[in-house]
């Protein structure tokens, strides 16, 4: 097995530990991102491979939150910008809405 393919395998491992321990299923999630994300919080906490990440999770328990954070908070924090719904309200929705025939449909 090339040392790739056995990186990738760890990877899943951690996934499936993942969603084994905390009921989170990171496997619909585009890889490259989810991958850079997790190893945001291995390089914080100084773990070097994705085996010993697993172990750091399994006595470090405060570490989920913080990995969770990593991954949820940097993919939805869009839906959570008020300002960013003001300017859509008020400015991009409008423009769309008006550059439209009344009976085509708008598709987001």
């Amino acid at each position: 097995m090339s040392p790739t393919a056995k990186a990738d395998a760890k990877f899943e491992h951690l996934l499936e530990y993942l969603r084994q321990s905390r009921g989170f299923d990171f496997t619909g999630y585009k890889r490259p991102s989810l991958m850079r994300r997790v190893m945001q919080r291995m390089e914080t906490v100084n773990v070097k491979n994705h085996g010993d990440y697993v172990d750091y999770l399994e006595v470090h328990a405060e570490e989920f939150s913080l990995l969770f954070n990593t991954i949820l908070i940097n993919v939805t924090s869009f839906f959570r910008d008020e300002g960013a719904w003001k300017e859509l309200a008020e400015s991009v929705v409008p423009r769309i809405v008006s550059s439209k025939p009344k009976d085509e449909p708008i598709r987001i």
